[in-house]
């Protein structure tokens, strides 16, 4: 009886034990279906948020989710797929509970140059998470990459010392390379800014510690541009690339901010940002910025009143001022950037000259007219007050 008995008793625990690992499998919900479609939204859309300039091809190719975050390359892929080919969220050639998996790499195109940022993060990871991590990876990235520069080149005119392939030829001549400050300085004849803008954008792609005041040309170049620009742009011949959408939407101009302190407009910004994100950050914090341009005008004017037209005429070209804001910051950036070379703002009080731009006006089909003053103005009194307002011009350089 007693052998019997306690045969019985472990056989019921055993059947007990059955049911309750039964009943566990079937109160525990099964593993959660993540799709990757969902993920790359989200990310795409936190760094809208952000202010980042973003692009996305919109679908998954070779089993990856592309997208372009500023100067950062995105992928997203989920692990242990069968088919490369296959859609990441096709539940016949992928485990859709499988964590994806998110790489983010700097410069965009890293094939010439090499990587200098390489992150890789689970696509589930909390955005916040992802975008500071980004943020502080690409800042340390950028500047230990301006650190180890080599200087071994000088620009044609004002003889800076930089990179050679930090310097771009601004005319049809490759002999004459030149920095961002000396673009539209007067001594430039037969600027071709077709050519110009296709050379900044594959040294941009591809170097993570290009000169911070390409960003500027850019955006000068790209705010002044008529509606014709995209045409002349892609019909420029010899090219092999497309242009970037930066130069139909300014807005989308990536711009490196100074390293180190910022003043309070520029601190929630990161390394860097888009351009309409930098635009509407100056001006919420200074919004009588343009009324302090006009004051600025007037003073200048009545001071050589003689040589002057009236001083109640209105200089300030809407155009071009998103320009002027940029060419204030990437300014401080380089100086910041190159202690050792010559300051850039000594080279912008010469650095606009009318007829230069007028040459590069006609050429990208703008409407603006450079002798009438105000585009000169706007840039050449509009960059200075707009430094000194944000506090980013050092008071010897005032």
């Amino acid at each position: 009886m007693t052998r019997n008995r306690k045969k019985k008793l472990a056989i019921r625990a055993e059947a007990d034990g059955g049911s309750h690992a039964r009943a566990a499998r079937l109160h525990t919900p099964a593993p959660k279906e993540i799709l990757t479609a969902e993920v790359q939204d989200r990310l795409i859309n936190a760094f809208q948020v952000e202010g980042w300039p973003v692009e996305t091809d919109g679908f998954p190719e070779g089993g990856i989710w592309t997208g372009w975050l500023g100067p950062v390359w995105s992928m997203l892929s989920r692990p242990g797929g069968t088919d490369t080919e296959a859609d990441p969220d096709d539940p016949d050639h992928y485990d859709l509970t499988t964590v994806p998996e998110l790489t983010l790499i700097a410069p965009k195109i890293p094939i010439n140059s090499g990587e200098a940022m390489v992150l890789t993060l689970p696509g589930t990871a909390p955005l916040t998470e992802i975008v500071h991590t980004v943020w502080e990876e690409l800042g340390r990235a950028r500047a230990t990459k301006v650190d180890a520069l080599v200087n071994d080149a000088t620009c044609s005119l004002c003889g800076d010392r930089y990179p050679a392939a930090h310097l771009l030829p601004a005319t049809e001549h490759d002999r004459l390379v030149l920095c961002p400050f000396c673009v539209f300085d007067g001594d430039i004849l037969g600027g071709h800014p077709l050519r110009l803008a296709y050379l900044i954008d594959a040294l941009t792609d591809e170097d993570v510690a290009a000169p911070a005041g390409w960003s500027a040309v850019t955006a000068l170049l790209a705010c002044a541009a008529g509606p014709d620009f995209r045409e002349r742009l892609e019909g420029d011949d010899g090219t092999l690339r497309l242009p970037l959408p930066h130069w139909f939407d300014p807005g989308q101009v990536w711009v490196w901010l100074p390293p180190g302190d910022l003043p309070p407009a520029l601190q929630a910004l990161g390394p860097g940002t888009s351009l309409s994100t930098l635009v509407s950050a100056v001006e919420a914090a200074h919004p009588d910025l343009r009324d302090r341009f006009r004051a600025e005008v007037v003073d200048i004017l009545e001071e050589d009143e003689e040589d002057s037209p009236p001083a109640a005429r209105d200089y300030l070209v809407e155009q071009l001022w998103p320009a002027s804001i940029c060419y204030a910051v990437t300014t401080a950036t380089q100086f910041r950037e190159r202690p050792h070379g010559r300051s850039p703002w000594d080279l912008l009080s010469d650095g606009f000259e009318e007829g230069t731009l007028a040459d590069y006006f006609d050429e990208i089909g703008s409407t603006l007219n450079p002798h009438s003053l105000g585009p000169v103005f706007t840039l050449s009194i509009g960059v200075p007050l707009i430094s000194n307002v944000l506090g980013l011009k050092p008071d010897h350089e005032n």
